[in-house]
């Protein structure tokens, strides 16, 4: 999305595009199909931008098959819903493209895993997961984005508590396998030293 006053344009090749005249997006001819869309103004759709227009950009059957580029109506609603969930103190989202059209928005940082995935405009998957407890959730969202934004904001979060319970236990287990290790023995110290230089020859 290259900025022009408050809006922005990508290119996309043999993709139908059209949108009615009272709709935010605008297509108009000229070499391939340009796309007008209203343009955000967060700092992570700001750091997304050429991504969004590489994703809508790219060719049919880019994966062997049948893969599609990013449609722009699930490109605008990306940018929009990026816009909605920015948290000053976390990165950008890595933009990743679908086969069928559709994107996800993914992080991996501060312990947590989540996948978004935008389906299409007011349809979206969010997936979070939690390294440091196991814990999973899943969230399917229409109209109402607030949940997604708690999921999110747990990226900003100072986990150090977490982080020290989790180190914690994680001890207690191996202090509770070593306690209840037995012995090798002789015989095996025996046979370990003896061999043990072959072992790294081979």
């Amino acid at each position: 999305m290259n900025a022009t006053a408050q809006s922005s344009t990508a290119f996309q090749d043999e993709t139908p595009n059209y949108r009615p005249s009272s709709s935010n997006i605008v297509s108009f001819s000229t070499h391939g199909s340009k796309v007008r869309v209203s343009q955000p103004g967060s700092r992570w759709v700001g750091e997304s931008e050429d991504r969004f227009n590489e994703l809508t950009s790219l060719p049919i059957g880019r994966d062997g098959y049948v893969g599609q580029p990013v449609s722009f109506d699930c490109a605008h609603f990306t940018a929009n819903l990026s816009e909605r969930l920015f948290i000053d103190n976390v990165p950008a989202p890595q933009l990743v493209p679908v086969a069928d059209g559709s994107s996800q928005l993914e992080w991996h940082l501060n312990q947590f895993d989540i996948e978004i995935d935008v389906l299409g405009p007011c349809d979206v998957v969010a997936y979070r997961t939690d390294l440091l407890t196991d814990e999973e959730v899943k969230i399917e969202i229409k109209t109402d984005f607030t949940e997604s934004a708690e999921l999110v904001v747990a990226l900003g979060q100072d986990r150090a508590a977490a982080r020290k319970e989790f180190a914690e236990k994680m001890a207690a287990i191996y202090s509770s396998i070593a306690e209840r290790q037995e012995p090798l023995g002789a015989e095996f110290e025996a046979v370990w030293d003896a061999n043990v230089a072959d072992l790294y020859e081979a």
